[in-house]
């Protein structure tokens, strides 16, 4: 049978539509709460309570109440209630039915709908049981004159739920709490009641507390209560009573910080803030108040969080509380986006956003819910929530709530609509084959949304309905539909293609597999099929049985296909596209056949129809007003009858009862008419036409506008002041209407401003408007509009009223007059009139002025409410007292306290202070005398310099009208200066005499004026002098303490200078500074600016310099070489870089020398040219020489830094002759040449020429040429004509060419052969250790002698000789005594002959001679001579030198080398200095260790009178005089101790580390005393230490009683400790017995007769001794032409110190710098010279005497003999080192140079 697929689905999607379609609400909107209940309710059980909840969202939710853990809370009669409204309603009840389950627990509001639920927060309800209560007076008193305190004591049980509203002063006399008090009574916000200035006549006073049950409004009063006076006059220190740990608002409201002290004098109140760094005093603003014990803060931010603290102090001492203020901010809370919509199996993605002031806030604790349950932490990063794989079950209402630590919290909602999502198949069938009999399951399931439906069918049509087929679907929790096909008994009619179609609104999908039954073919029934035309047809063949060999198809007897739109299929189906009803109608026969032959044959009908075609709609949209007439017509433009046309809206058929008709015009047309529009009508219609082929549909939108009329319509409303009231306002229409609301400037026919969101004021989203603690500025007329464009729009004015009960804008005031003056009390008073308004006296005498003649009363109203005066005629002091303005209306009364006082004549402040000191200003404070403080209307400061040298006597004035502060800020004082200040009071009745004088110095300040004279002067190249003045006197505002001297490069783009402080004296004088370390040649802008102790000052204007020029630091760059031929090279270079010239280049110098190898020491070859140019060409250098060049750059200072050696080659050169030949006879026909390499190869040699000529007489008869290899030096002619003259001469040859010829040898042959050496000698160097082969070849068979210097060598006569058969003499392990000349000779008769050869033994050089010639603080300069070269060049130079307690350094020098300076050593500090050379053989062993001391000593020590200064209290130390002795000082210790009878007393540590610096101020010292300071001071070279006596100034700073004075100048005044100088005075004491006691010995030596031979030997060796101590005085910069370097220790003094200076240069400072090195200390040390590099010194005088060294200072040459001094040199060489001790003090004067030298 054949079937349309085509047709099926369309069956199948009518039958789906009208079975399993769900609708989608896209009007559905998940619940929010439109009132959140509170956190928090309390109530009384008098009165009950209720929770308002309400929330809005469509459809309407409804409100439930849960608890804590999630039950429901249900209705308890008489007990709880719930509203339909929602509000949960907690009933009266007895203390009895107390519940704790009920009136003390936490309730939740929960609002739901059908999608999804939300939760509100946790509302903490309290239920209060009213209990009775008692309050007592607890009294705390005080001293007269002092301040009592009284204190409610309220018990524990109710003491958070009970206020202190009022005292009462009986009888009658109400005070109420103030900020401010009125002088005499101050009842604190707390409670307490302050009483000040207490007399005797308070005693008889007594006072009651009122207290109020913040719930049930009870009052309770206490019992009377009587002051008490202490007895006690004496001061009290305060101590904090009261205060309040931690005070929590929120933002914008006020906060009162409360901080209340005793003591006597009443105490002064400062408050601090710990906000910032450090603690900062609060200062009064426009928000902040201080008000003594009350520190008021209006409108807080959250910059008023943080810590305060509150000192109160009197003469007594002070007290101090920390108060914590916690600003709670608002915030906001919102979820993005609110309203999320996700396709199923899509991912979710919600972010908390949690705002304050329209600030994000950091990190919160954050919750989120699902539906009111909440979710587990793993979905949340942070603030964002994260919903993966979106499933039905994940839809509905998110909720995020934030908790704060304060415990209040804030919530958003967000709603997740699940979006339409096509079918997914998630399990499908497969394809089998079976045999007949079974039973077959076919599965299939589905997910999407809608849900989809699943249908099944066969080849293309429903399957079979017999007993075989059962189909069954169910859907699973999860929402998966799950479909399955069973057959209980599978025949071969069974088989075919199954197929699974799972389908819903959003998409289709379909799964195919075939079930093949083995059998015959068999082809079941199809009924009739209908197709469509202009579509596709696809003819599926239902045949069954396995397996099917082919299909074919036929139609009238022909084979299809028989035209293009006819295709067959592989699978057997017949497609034809597109179908035409003419041509594709009639009858189809399908056929199959199996392998077999077997076959089947069914044949059906095909009947195509034309579908139905509409004219579309003229609009998309037909927008309509209400009450209008609308007709839609639908035509049918083509299609096959018959025709069924129907009209839909909203996809649901049309109901009669919507008011509309349908006109069916005939078969092709109809119209749907409504005669009068309304709002139901608006929505989507469809005109529907169906016929057999197809169902199609058009659509228009109807849109009908409907003008807005009201839901919930506005109407007047009154509330009272301070509460809130909301204003509903709701409206509908089409479009929804916008709600605005308007107020009313003046009257209600007025203008009308919109009301806009602000604090207090909440535009709801239904329209509603919420007015939050309402004031009377909130009372007037209200106009709410709504609008959506369609008509004009409605409104409605109303008008709210604020009922007011009467209130006062303070609750007293005080009132002064003079006495005899008319009195006038003034109130007003705001509140909703009639106002009745009564004048009392003390509470509780009503003032009527009938009955008092001196009062009178007036009443007027004003547009708040009534004013009220009363007014007294000819005051006194009886009027004085409280009066009371007491108002009253219909909604209660307040009364107003209004003290008088009676002002008489004021007397003067006492106990005046300066509670601030700053710079510029002070901030005075003082007390008024008792009982006046009613009589002063003002004060006035006075003030002036309190300097006796500026006779200043005109005062300024300040006035203060606001005595009650008793405070006063003096502004514009100049800083550190001393003024006298006094106040006098001021009142109606004149002034009171000045107060005591206070004299107060202003603080300093940073200095306003530079540095003057600002001078910059360069000492060298990397050191500046700097000079300047102090800045002028008035712009110092302080002591000048140091200056801040920056300096930058003139060329630095940086802007920034580099800073070095300076300390000054404190007295304002000049400063001079040096910089070092600076670049070179370089200019510098350099300012200077002073510092106190508070800060440095400004700049002054930059000063430039510019260093001294120097040597470069930096090689020239790129330094190249090139061979221009064998004698000439080309050398380039590029000049340093700039920022190392360090000068102005006056040119280049380069520097050459041959790299020879030779063996002998030759002379030095090291040559320099100069130029300017960045090349040189080097001429006339060795040929074919390798040369060692270096560049250097030069200034008019000196030659810079040596560039690194760069090596260049020569190029070749034709050779030299040969050195030398030989030619001598070896037979009777054979000559034997032999010959010497040139001394000058100038290349490589290549060959050698040797060249013949046979000589007859005068006749050349032949002439012959030989090449010979290079390594041959040799040759022998053979075959030679007897009794011939044979000339020989030799050419060598290089690749250039070749060269000269030696000179012409001649030889005749003879028979007879006598001795020749062939070998040549010469000299021949060889390093020691090694071997050597002395050739000795001869011919003529000789009898061979070796001699060495003419002795005889035999075999074995050298140990390390031997003799070879050959005649060459070996020489093996050679030292240096080997070396000298050996002779071989030879003799066989015939002839003899001799050879000589120069040994030259090398090895390692001797030690050098090392002295030291000059040392400064930093340096050492010694000089060297060479020992030894051991027969070989020096290559260079290792110093080793280490500090006594450091680690050995050494340091490469050059060959070329003879003095180096060490510098960076440590002042004052020993070095240990040796030296050795090293040639190609080896090290020499070191120079003798030299002891030598950089300059400077321990610290030494200053005079008492320049380092002490003390005063009353303190001593001043003037640290800058210690002398520091040439080493900088490191730091001090200081301590001191009183002294007094106990010799033990301890000492007092000061400081044990203290740097240098100008001065120090020791304090704490008590006047008229004898103290002992003991200091010590330290550097690098040691320590110093001192013991000072001194006597502290009196207490008026006179000078101390002379008794104490002469106490302290009987105890030494100075102790000495420096062990450095203890020891060497004690040495020198030692030395000098010694010395004596010689003499003595030697003069009685003297006299004896026995002077013997060894005594004048010994007198000659301690000479000669004498003479190997030597010493190098003068540095080499100083040495002229004729300086010498004193070599023997007659010649310098040990530890003698050379200060070298220019004439005109003494007077100045000396300064340390690399170009500047003037001042040296010479070290004495002993060594004996070795011989070989120095030149001898000058021998010792005979009769040197100490005078004649000081009066003749050349006598001692002129004494000297040459030869004398070498021959003591040579002898005492081995003599023993002596040492001599120095015990006296010597100065010599060098005319010349300038120097002067102190012995030790």
């Amino acid at each position: 049978m054949w079937i349309s697929s085509r047709l099926f689905v369309i069956c199948l999607l009518l039958n789906f539509d009208a079975t399993y379609s769900e609708p989608f609400e896209t009007h559905l909107r998940g619940p929010g709460f439109v009132m959140e209940p509170p956190g928090r309710v309390e109530f009384s059980n008098s009165s009950g309570g209720w929770l308002d909840c309400s929330a809005s969202g469509s459809p309407q939710p409804t409100i439930d109440w849960v608890h804590a853990d999630g039950t429901a809370v249900t209705e308890i009669h008489g007990v709880r209630r719930v509203l339909r409204n929602g509000t949960l309603v907690l009933m009266p009840f007895a203390a009895a039915a107390y519940h704790q389950d009920i009136h003390n627990t936490i309730y939740r509001c929960i609002a739901s709908n059908s999608v999804g639920r939300i939760v509100s927060r946790d509302v903490q309800v309290r239920a209060v049981v009213a209990q009775a209560y008692k309050v007592d007076v607890e009294v705390l008193s005080a001293s007269r004159g002092c301040t009592a305190i009284l204190r409610c004591v309220v018990p524990t049980f109710v003491k958070e739920l009970v206020r202190v509203v009022s005292w009462v002063h009986e009888p009658a006399i109400y005070i109420y709490p103030s900020l401010q008090g009125d002088g005499k009574f101050h009842l604190l916000p707390t409670g307490e009641l302050l009483i000040h200035n207490l007399q005797e006549s308070d005693e008889s006073q007594s006072f009651r507390c009122r207290s109020m049950h913040r719930l049930t409004r009870q009052v309770v009063v206490s019992s009377p209560t009587r002051l008490r006076i202490n007895s006690h006059r004496g001061i009290i220190s305060p101590s904090v009573v009261e205060h309040t740990a931690h005070v929590q608002v929120s933002q914008d409201e006020g906060a009162v910080l409360l901080c209340v002290a005793q003591g006597c004098p009443s105490p002064e109140y400062s408050w601090y803030t710990h906000n910032g760094p450090g603690p900062l005093p609060v200062l009064s603003g426009p928000r902040v108040r201080l008000l003594g014990p009350i520190l008021a803060i209006e409108a807080v931010t959250g910059d008023d969080s943080g810590v305060y603290k509150c000192t109160a102090s009197n003469v007594g001492g002070e007290a101090s509380a920390e108060l914590r203020l916690t600003v709670a901010t608002p915030i906001q809370v919102e979820i993005s986006p609110n309203v999320l919509s996700v396709h199923m199996g899509g991912t979710a993605e919600f972010r908390c956003l949690v705002t304050s002031n329209g600030s994000p806030v950091g990190m919160q604790n954050i919750l989120w819910y699902k539906d009111g349950r909440q979710l587990p932490s793993s979905g949340r990063i942070e603030d964002t929530l994260v919903v993966p794989r979106v499933s039905r079950e994940n839809r509905g209402m998110y909720q995020c709530v934030v908790r704060r630590p304060e415990g209040d919290t804030f919530q958003a909602t967000a709603e997740l609509q699940l979006g339409d999502a096509p079918p997914v198949l998630l399990y499908s069938f497969i394809e089998q084959t079976l045999q007949p009999g079974p039973a077959v399951s076919l599965k299939c399931s589905a997910a999407g949304n809608p849900t989809p439906q699943i249908s099944w069918t066969l080849d293309g049509f429903p399957l079979p309905s017999n007993g075989r087929f059962m189909i069954g679907q169910y859907i699973t929790v999860h929402g998966d539909v799950i479909s399955h096909v069973n057959i209980s008994h599978v025949m071969v009619e069974d088989g075919g293609e199954y197929a699974c179609i799972a389908e819903n609104r959003a998409g289709r999908v379909q799964h195919a597999a075939r079930l093949n039954i083995y059998g015959l073919p068999y082809i079941r029934l199809i009924p009739k099929v209908t197709a469509v035309s202009g579509e596709t047809l696809n003819l599926k063949c239902p045949v069954a049985g396995y397996p099917i060999e082919e299909i074919h198809w036929e139609r009238g007897g022909r084979e299809l296909p028989d035209d293009i739109r006819q295709r067959v299929q592989p699978d057997g189906s017949l497609t034809i596209s597109p179908v035409q009803k003419n041509s594709d109608s009639g009858v189809y026969t399908c056929w199959a056949r199996n392998k077999q032959g077997h076959s089947a044959r069914r044949s059906g009908e095909v009947t195509v129809i034309v579908p139905p075609k509409l004219s579309p709609f003229q609009t998309n949209i037909l927008q309509l007003n209400m009450g209008d007439r609308a007709s839609l017509t639908c035509s049918v433009v083509k299609g096959d009858l018959p025709l069924t046309i129907n009209w839909r809206k909203d996809s649901r058929p049309i109901d009669p009862t919507q008011h509309m008709s349908v006109k069916q015009v005939d078969q092709y047309n109809s119209i749907l008419v409504i005669e009068n529009l309304g709002s139901d009508h608006t929505g989507n219609y469809s005109c529907v036409v169906r016929n057999s082929a197809a169902e199609v549909e058009n659509s228009q939108a109807l849109l009908v506008n409907v003008p807005p009329r009201w839901i919930v319509e506005p109407a007047d409303a009154n509330v009272e002041r301070n509460r809130h009231i909301m204003l509903h306002c709701q409206a509908q229409g089409v479009p929804t209407p916008s709600i605005v609301w308007k107020k009313a400037t003046g009257s209600k026919s007025g203008e009308y401003e919109e009301v806009r969101e602000r604090p207090f004021t909440k535009l709801l989203g239904n329209g509603s408007l919420l007015l939050q603690h309402v004031k009377e500025d909130r009372e007037g007329f209200y106009l709410c509009q709504a609008n959506n464009g369609i008509g004009t729009g409605i409104g409605k004015v109303i008008q709210l009223k604020v009922n007011s009960s009467p209130y006062f804008s303070s609750t007293s005031r005080s009132v002064t007059v003079k006495k005899g003056d008319t009195a006038l009390l003034q109130c007003a008073v705001s509140g909703d009139k009639p106002i009745n308004i009564v004048w009392m006296r003390s509470g509780k005498n009503t003032l009527n002025p009938s009955t008092n003649y001196k009062i009178s009363v007036k009443q007027e109203a004003t547009p708040d409410g009534v004013s009220a005066e009363l007014q007294i005629r000819t005051v006194d002091a009886s009027d004085s007292g409280p009066y009371f303005c007491r108002a009253s209306n219909l909604y209660g009364n307040d009364q107003q306290l209004v003290q008088l006082q009676v002002q008489e004549p004021p007397q003067p402040p006492s106990v005046l202070e300066a509670a601030m000191i700053s710079s510029r200003s002070v901030n005075l404070k003082w007390q008024p005398k008792s009982m006046s403080t009613g009589d002063v209307s003002k004060y006035l400061v006075e003030y002036r310099e309190a300097d006796p040298a500026l006779f200043i006597e005109q005062w300024q004035h300040l006035e203060v009208k606001d005595p009650p502060s008793f405070n006063a800020l003096i502004e514009n004082l100049k800083p550190a200066t001393r003024y006298a200040f006094r106040v006098i009071a001021e009142g109606n009745a004149g002034r009171s005499a000045p107060s005591q004088e206070l004299i107060v110095r202003t603080e300093p300040q940073r200095p306003a004026g530079p540095p003057l004279n600002l001078s910059v002067r360069p000492l060298s190249s990397t050191e500046l002098l700097i000079s300047w003045v102090a800045p002028l006197p008035e712009l110092r505002h302080g002591d000048i303490q140091g200056y801040n001297v920056g300096y930058k490069l003139a060329s630095s783009s940086n802007t920034a200078y580099n800073f070095t402080s300076i300390s000054g004296d404190g007295d304002g004088g000049n400063g001079e500074l040096l910089l070092s370390g600076l670049a070179k040649f370089a200019r510098y802008n350099v300012v200077v600016q002073a510092f106190n102790q508070v800060g440095p000052g400004p700049l002054s204007e930059p000063t430039a310099a510019q260093t001294m020029e120097d040597v470069p630091s930096r090689p020239p760059e790129d330094v190249r070489c090139a061979a221009l031929s064998s004698q000439s090279l080309q050398v380039s270079w590029q000049p340093p870089p700039i920022y190392h010239t360090n000068g102005l280049l006056q040119g280049y110098k380069l520097i050459f020398e041959p790299i020879i190898d030779d063996m002998l020491p030759n002379k030095d070859e090291v040559e320099s040219r100069k130029t300017t140019a960045l090349t040189m060409v080097l001429t006339g250098l060795r040929k074919y020489t390798n040369y060692s060049i270096q560049v250097l750059a030069h200034t008019r200072m000196g030659d810079g830094a040596l560039s690194k050696p760069l090596y260049c080659h020569s190029e070749e050169d034709v050779p030299e002759a040969p050195a030398d030949i030989k030619v001598v006879v070896s037979s009777s026909q054979s000559l034997y040449i032999s010959w010497l390499a040139p001394t000058e190869p100038n290349g490589v040699i290549t060959k050698y020429s040797l060249y013949t000529r046979v000589v007859n007489g005068r006749e050349e008869l032949n002439n012959e040429k030989r090449s010979l290899p290079s390594q041959q030096v040799y040759y022998e002619a053979k075959g030679l004509h007897p009794h011939m003259e044979y000339q020989f001469w030799v050419t060598a040859s290089t690749r250039v060419g070749e060269g000269k010829s030696s000179r012409v040898a001649s030889q005749i042959t003879t028979n007879r052969v006598p001795a020749r050496i062939i070998s040549f000698g010469g000299s021949v160097v060889r390093p020691w250790r090694s071997t050597v082969t002395l050739p000795c070849t001869a011919v003529g068979k000789p009898k061979r002698e070796w001699f060495k210097s003419d002795v005889a060598l035999r075999q074995g006569g050298l140990h390390n000789s031997q003799l070879l058969d050959t005649g060459d003499l070996i020489i093996s392990s050679l030292q240096l005594a080997d070396g000298g000349n050996y002779s071989c000779q030879v003799d066989n008769g015939i002839g003899t002959d001799r050879l000589t050869h120069m040994l030259l033994v090398q090895v390692p050089p001797s030690a050098p001679v090392l002295y030291v010639t000059s040392a400064t603080s930093s340096s050492i300069l010694m000089h060297w001579k060479c020992g030894f070269t051991g027969n070989a060049p020096i290559t260079g130079y290792t110093l080793f030198y280490r500090r006594s307690t450091g680690n050995t350094d050494e340091m490469q020098l050059s060959r070329h080398a003879s003095s180096h300076e060490l510098k960076g050593l440590v002042c004052g500090s020993t070095y240990q200095i040796h030296l050795n050379a090293q040639n190609k053989v080896g090290t020499s062993p070191s120079s003798i260790m030299l002891h030598v001391r950089t300059q400077g000593q321990a610290p030494g020590m200053p005079a008492a009178t320049s380092l002490l200064a003390p005063n009353s209290t303190s001593l001043l130390v003037r640290l800058h005089t210690w002398p520091d002795n040439g080493c900088p000082l490191l730091y001090f210790v200081l301590q001191y101790r009183a002294v007094t009878d106990d010799a033990e007393r301890d000492w007092i540590l000061v400081s044990n580390a203290l740097k240098p610096q100008r001065r120090v101020v020791v304090p704490n010292l008590q006047s008229s005393t004898l103290y002992q300071l003991r200091m010590e001071a330290h550097n690098v070279a040691g320590v110093s230490q001192a013991e000072f006596s001194f006597v502290t100034l009196t207490k008026d700073g006179n000078p101390p009683p002379p008794e104490i004075v002469q106490r302290g100048q009987r105890g030494p005044s100075v102790f000495y400790g420096n062990i450095n100088l203890l020891i060497p005075t004690v040495a020198a004491v030692s030395g000098m017995i010694c010395t004596i006691a010689l003499v003595i010995i030697c003069y009685r030596h003297k006299q004896s007769n026995h002077i013997q031979k060894e005594s004048l030997e010994n007198r000659a060796n301690s000479e000669a001794a004498q003479r190997e101590r030597y010493y190098a005085t003068i540095h080499k910069v100083s040495m002229q032409n004729n300086d010498k370097i004193p070599e023997t220790s007659e010649d310098i003094s040990p530890y003698a110190t050379f200060q070298l200076s220019e004439a005109g240069n003494m007077s100045q400072p000396h300064h340390s710098g690399p170009a500047n090195t003037l001042l040296h200390s010479f070290m004495y040390h002993e060594r004996a010279l070795a011989e070989g590099c120095s030149s001898p010194p000058p021998a010792a005088s005979k009769n040197r005497r100490r005078h004649s060294r000081k009066t003749e200072p050349e006598s001692e040459e002129s004494e000297s003999d040459q030869d004398q001094l070498t021959s003591s040199r040579t002898e005492s060489s081995n003599q023993h080192e002596g040492k001599i001790k120095h015990n006296s003090r010597l100065i010599q004067h060098f005319p010349n140079h300038n120097i002067s030298i102190t012995y030790l």
